[in-house]
């Protein structure tokens, strides 16, 4: 068994999966590790491209981010899972602070801060207001997985589960870790994420669409779910 996994799910990402492949190659660690891309049939170059940086790419026939996030790590050997989106760069020592952090076992899991691969007035205030809350989240031990950048050992993982086959997959993954330990918010190292979605829709209906996410993935039984705006949920996102 090797140290690490880095698990890429992805779906037609030819314009982003690179990039991320490349910050995935360049960490600077003291030990073995290895890249897995549990592709979801993608249409475009993903697999092509994703062949030529990743150890292995997986394919997963059933759609769902969370279902490629598991997949991919049925098919590692990491002690540690780390799992990161396509659209998503990791620094050079994202693995060596992951791992120090997890030798602590009161700890169940972990993301990293964060910044947009845009700036502006809004998307920096987006980005800054978000770390602030996820920052006093990591206190309490009660913070949230942010499901483009984590990382949990991998008895933790399969113990808890995996990440449920839900909308909001990381947020009930983190629910299912508070159950193991602490969950934590790091500052440092800081990923960069891309802002596609909210560049794309507009920062009001892309909260609306998490909003809706999260309602009918906490209150899936109540006739509130009817009152969703976004019922035609894509579950690779």
């Amino acid at each position: 068994m090797i140290e690490a996994s880095i698990i890429i799910p992805a779906l037609n990402e030819e314009k982003y999966i690179v990039k991320t492949l490349e910050s995935a190659r360049r960490q600077k660690a003291s030990f073995d590790y290895e890249i897995i891309v549990a592709d979801n049939n993608s249409q475009d170059r993903t697999v092509e491209l994703s062949e030529k940086y990743a150890d292995r790419v997986v394919t997963v026939k059933r759609r769902g981010t969370g279902i490629g996030r598991n997949t991919g790590a049925r098919k590692s050997r990491g002690r540690m899972l780390v799992f990161v989106d396509a659209d998503t760069l990791i620094p050079h020592n994202y693995l060596e602070v992951a791992r120090a952090v997890l030798e602590d076992e009161g700890i169940s899991g972990l993301s990293c801060s964060f910044t947009f691969d845009q700036h502006s007035r809004l998307i920096d205030a987006i980005g800054e207001l978000s770390d602030s809350y996820l920052t006093f989240r990591g206190m309490l031990g009660k913070g949230e997985i942010l499901g483009f950048n984590n990382a949990v050992r991998r008895e933790t993982f399969f113990g808890a589960g995996g990440f449920p086959d839900k909308p909001m997959e990381d947020g009930a993954f983190a629910r299912k870790l508070w159950k193991k330990g602490r969950v934590i918010y790091l500052p440092e190292p800081k990923v960069i994420t891309s802002a596609r979605r909210i560049s794309r829709n507009g920062p009001l209906t892309t909260a609306i669409y998490y909003a809706n996410l999260a309602l009918i993935t906490d209150l899936p039984r109540l006739p509130l779910k009817k009152l969703s705006v976004f019922k035609g949920y894509v579950p690779v996102r």
